[in-house]
């Protein structure tokens, strides 16, 4: 009985760290330039129960206390728990609302979620979703569309997080993304990123190939507990662009946006990031933001 216990005890820790998730909290204005974070002001609660009833009605959400899920609930007891998790807004400034629901979808999952529902002449249908919560926003100064930026963040035992541009045009979700790496469950060695960053509005080049790490150290031996040894990206080609957003002691935190090598790596496959800007850090002597010397 006590071994019972003890392996019962074992497979419960693991199983609870493995589904975890990680580095939920990151600072908007590091990873969105001139975002902003009062999200009331483009949000409207104006009809919001009643189009969200709609929604339920169709049978179409699979939210804990929806018909799909419980089909003897009702949208009273639903909306009793999901109230605070929906809003209207209008993303591409046309005068019809869309739906957005942020947050968790279940009692029984960690995971927040970004959903956007749009209706059309066949009733509401789901235009993005997406694990993770929304970060930023930031309203084009001619047309007066939202820009939204999500953060999505890893679980398990990934340190993948993408920052997720989401664009309503022509009544299709248009999305981009950015890509950084790191935990904080003290397994992995960081920072990640710095406190505070300038994003320039040109762009650099790189003098030889360069490797991109996650954290402005060099790091040979355990990096990355039962991962990586190092803690090493990925190279970049000479000629490579960037933006450089902080200098420390040679350390440059960068914006990569070009110039990936196809090599093997351990955290990304470089095929999958030709066209995907990456956060990170380079080593860089006498490096300069602004044209000036970065110094304390």
């Amino acid at each position: 009985m006590r071994v019972f216990l003890l392996l019962l005890f074992t497979l419960t820790t693991v199983l609870s760290k493995a589904g975890s998730i990680s580095l939920v909290d990151i600072p908007s204005h590091v990873f969105v330039n001139n975002g902003k974070t009062n999200f009331d002001s483009i949000f409207q609660r104006d009809k919001v129960e009643s189009l969200v009833q709609e929604l339920f009605n169709q049978q179409t959400l699979y939210h804990d206390y929806t018909l799909e899920i419980q089909p003897n609930s009702n949208f009273k007891t639903y909306w009793s728990v999901f109230e605070k998790r929906w809003n209207v807004i209008d993303l591409d400034n046309d005068g019809i609302p869309e739906l957005i629901m942020q947050g968790q979808t279940s009692t029984l999952d960690e995971k927040e979620y970004v959903e956007i529902y749009k209706k059309t002449n066949e009733g509401w249908i789901k235009i993005h979703g997406e694990v993770g919560r929304l970060l930023a926003y930031k309203i084009h100064p001619n047309t007066k569309k939202i820009i939204l930026y999500q953060h999505r963040y890893p679980c398990c035992y990934s340190a993948s997080h993408n920052i997720i541009t989401i664009r309503l045009i022509r009544e299709k979700i248009i999305t981009k993304s950015r890509f950084f790496v790191g935990r904080d469950h003290g397994d992995m060695v960081g920072p990640f990123y710095p406190d505070s960053v300038n994003y320039p509005s040109s762009f650099k080049q790189l003098n030889e190939k360069t490797l991109l790490r996650w954290s402005p150290e060099v790091v040979e031996k355990n990096a990355f507990t039962n991962y990586s040894e190092t803690n090493a990206i990925i190279h970049y080609e000479k000629g490579a662009f960037y933006k450089l957003l902080y200098t420390k002691d040679n350390w440059s935190f960068v914006l990569m946006y070009s110039g990936i090598v196809n090599e093997q790596a351990i955290v990304i496959n470089a095929g999958n990031f030709v066209n995907k800007p990456v956060y990170g850090w380079i080593f860089s002597e006498g490096e300069t933001l602004d044209g000036e010397i970065v110094s304390d």
